[in-house]
């Protein structure tokens, strides 16, 4: 059975290399194309889905803080002018638990990794990997990740400009290197954490087989800046 594989295999390569060299090309993109396909579906897919039901699981509770905020402070008028013990009862059941739900976001929240961190790892998988040299790194600009729509508020009440639950921070890296170096690199950051996760991926063949990847990585904060960066 060794043996009939091992004909087989020589014999693919024997056609492979009898091919002209436009199309032994066009036969190597083709097998790139379809490694690029079977990494995203069993690699990328699963840990943006991971990202998305944290950013969901904040969006929630960052919701029902707001409605407990909103009741608390409507508690708080009532009692300036009737000071029972019902509603003192109701106010402290509320604060505790909106000290709950903090608790929950903050450890939520401690589950993404912060912005310097991720940065810090960037530069740090891409200088241990010597095949490959970084052209550009690039910060862009943090923007806000809003909770779900409040419930409306009456014509009467001050309509209140919505507070950003979160900041999403990303980094585009350009980086000179083969196709498969850059696959690698990809492997190896999402190896070292899957709370990082890369949202674009762009390659420019260029001179085969060296060529130019434009890398974009994201990651979750309740800082707006990047700090310490």
């Amino acid at each position: 059975m060794a043996d009939a594989s091992n004909t087989s295999l020589a014999r693919a390569a024997q056609w492979y290399n009898l091919r002209p060299i436009r199309e032994r090309a066009l036969i190597l993109l083709t097998a790139l194309v379809l490694v690029l396909v079977v990494v995203w579906e069993l690699a990328v897919t699963p840990l943006q889905q991971r990202h998305q039901n944290l950013e969901n699981r904040l969006q929630m509770l960052s919701s029902s803080r707001d409605d407990l905020l909103a009741q608390q402070q409507t508690l708080n008028a009532q009692l300036a002018t009737d000071p029972s013990r019902e509603l003192r009862n109701q106010l402290n059941a509320r604060q505790q638990r909106l000290e709950r739900l903090d608790q929950q976001i903050a450890d939520t929240t401690g589950q993404l990794i912060a912005p310097t961190a991720m940065v810090a790892l960037l530069r740090n998988i891409l200088a241990a990997q010597e095949s490959l040299e970084l052209q550009a790194l690039e910060l862009q600009t943090p923007t806000p990740v809003f909770a779900p729509d409040a419930p409306e508020q009456s014509p009467r009440e001050p309509q209140a400009a919505p507070e950003p639950l979160l900041y999403a921070h990303d980094v585009e890296l350009r980086i000179k290197g083969s196709y498969l170096d850059v696959l690698n690199y990809l492997q190896r950051l999402e190896a070292m954490d899957e709370r990082l996760g890369w949202i674009r991926l762009e390659y420019s063949a260029g001179d085969w087989p060296s060529g130019e990847a434009v890398i974009r990585v994201q990651t979750l904060s309740l800082d707006q800046a990047w700090l310490g960066v």
